[in-house]
C-alpha cells in the first residue's frame, strides 16, 4: 500500500508539473469570420451646379469623386432627389427636370449604376467619379433663384 501511495504521488506531481508548464493542449480558439464591409467617403463640400437666370434654357453639371473601400465585391448606385427651390421650399415636380448621372439619363429619384466590381478594392480604396447633370425641360415653370437637391449614393456588397 505504501508503494501504491508513492507511485500515485509521483504521477500527481508529474501531472501538476505538466499543467504548470503548459504541456497540455488548450482547446483551439474559434476563428472569427471576416464580415464583408463596404465604405464610401465623399467630399464634405456641396456640389454647385449654377443658378437659373431669367430666360433661356438651363443645364449644368458637376463632378465629384467618391472613394470606395471594400473587402468584397460591391456595387455603387447614384440617384438625385429632393429637388426644391431654396433651402426649405416645396419639392419640385420631376416632369420639369431632366437628370443624367455619368451620362445615363434618369428621372429625379431614379437610380443609376455607377460602379460594379467583382473584386475587393486595394487597401487605399478606389476613386469613382460621379458626374451629375441637371437641366430644366420647361424654364418657364422654373423661377429664377437657387435650387437644392440631394445626390444619394447607395453602396452594397454583392455575392
Amino acid at each position: 500500500m505504501w508503494h501504491l501511495a508513492r507511485i500515485l504521488s509521483i504521477v500527481v506531481v508529474w501531472l501538476a508539473a505538466g499543467v504548470a508548464r503548459g504541456d497540455t493542449m488548450a482547446p483551439p480558439l474559434p476563428e472569427a469570420p471576416i464580415q464583408p464591409f463596404v465604405k464610401v467617403t465623399v467630399p464634405k463640400t456641396p456640389l454647385y451646379l449654377g443658378d437659373i437666370l431669367i430666360g433661356g434654357a438651363f443645364q449644368a453639371g458637376a463632378e465629384v469623386k467618391v472613394n470606395v473601400l471594400a473587402n468584397c465585391p460591391y456595387q455603387l448606385e447614384a440617384s438625385f432627389r429632393d429637388l426644391r427651390q431654396g433651402m426649405g421650399g416645396q419639392p419640385l415636380s420631376p416632369k420639369h427636370w431632366m437628370v443624367a448621372i455619368n451620362g445615363k439619363q434618369t428621372s429625379i429619384g431614379g437610380k443609376v449604376p455607377v460602379a460594379l466590381s467583382r473584386l475587393p478594392t486595394p487597401p487605399n480604396g478606389v476613386d469613382v467619379p460621379v458626374n451629375l447633370q441637371v437641366g430644366a425641360n420647361d424654364v418657364m415653370n422654373c423661377r429664377a433663384g437657387r435650387y437644392h437637391g440631394t445626390l444619394v449614393l447607395t453602396v452594397m456588397a454583392v455575392p
